[in-house]
């Protein structure tokens, strides 16, 4: 007997159904293609915006509504990786243009020119 191979979309639905998030009877009304569309993955434990990536070891799979919840929570952190990053990136480039000789930018904030000096000293 020849027997057919499961497809990878078939072995992905099985390694989801092992983690036990959707019930059994649910599960054997579905497709393949419909369980693996109940979830998402998550970057974890090192976040995209932290310099994490796509490596499975690095991917949690999670069902689309947690995920969503969870992406919410994150949302303030998130950006302040963002905003570190971006702040990061403009000082070494600002090293670099210092280290290759380019001229600074002028500074945002205008000269103050010193006190003229009284002619006569009242008194």
């Amino acid at each position: 007997m020849n027997r057919r191979q499961p497809t990878l979309t078939e072995r992905l639905a099985a390694a989801l159904l092992a983690l036990g998030d959707i019930p059994f009877d649910h599960a054997k009304a579905m497709t393949a293609a419909q369980i693996v569309g109940l979830y998402q993955f998550d970057h974890w434990p090192i976040r995209v915006e932290a310099g994490g990536d796509n490596h499975p070891s690095n991917l949690r799979p999670m069902l689309i509504k947690a995920h969503r919840e969870k992406t919410a929570r994150d949302h303030g952190e998130i950006g302040k990786i963002r905003r570190t990053r971006r702040a990061q990136d403009e000082h070494v480039r600002r090293l670099l243009a210092k280290a290759n000789g380019e001229p600074r930018r002028k500074s945002r904030w205008p000269s103050r020119p010193f006190p003229k000096r009284m002619a006569t000293i009242r008194g």
